[in-house]
């Protein structure tokens, strides 16, 4: 019984690792990381407006949480450095949400990218304008599943965070 409660919680992970000051310049600087992928996909695509579709706090939510997400993972790296168990895979999901969040969010950016893939998929034109017009349409609800994906995932990376180190380790 006194080996569970060394375990810590989830909760009790977050302030542990937000209440150091290099996670939080960690965390700081992915927000404007992130941002700026935002900021020159939008603009490159766009001829150097930016100019977005879906609500700016959905971006600003898509960005705080890949920020947390990374900040996370890179504290689950050094940890599991420090313990030899194995448990980080959090980083590349904040990165690839983000990046897709930049495609959905800027007015047809995703476009030439999303119909060049699916016509070497093999898709046919009606197909590739069916799939763009259903991608713009829905693409508020989108960046709401990347966000919710975002948070889904740190709560999965603080459940593995709880386990590193800790006496129920596998």
């Amino acid at each position: 019984m006194q080996a569970r409660n060394k375990r810590l919680h989830k909760v009790d992970v977050l302030k542990k690792v937000f209440a150091s000051p290099f996670y939080i310049f960690l965390a700081i600087a992915a927000v404007v990381a992130y941002y700026w992928l935002f900021y020159y996909l939008i603009t490159v695509s766009n001829k150097g407006l930016f100019f977005v579709t879906v609500p700016m706090y959905l971006i600003y939510a898509l960005i705080l949480s890949a920020s947390v997400l990374v900040t996370l993972s890179v504290y689950a790296v050094s940890n599991s450095l420090k313990t030899k168990y194995s448990g980080a895979e959090g980083g590349l999901l904040s990165v690839a949400t983000s990046a897709f969040g930049g495609f959905i969010v800027g007015c047809n950016c995703y476009a030439p990218i999303f119909s060049s893939v699916l016509y070497a998929i093999g898709f046919g034109t009606l197909q590739v304008s069916s799939a763009i017009s259903f991608l713009g349409a829905y693409q508020l609800w989108f960046v709401v599943l990347l966000i919710a994906a975002n948070l889904i995932f740190i709560y999965y990376q603080l459940g593995r965070i709880t386990r590193i180190g800790g006496p129920h380790r596998r």
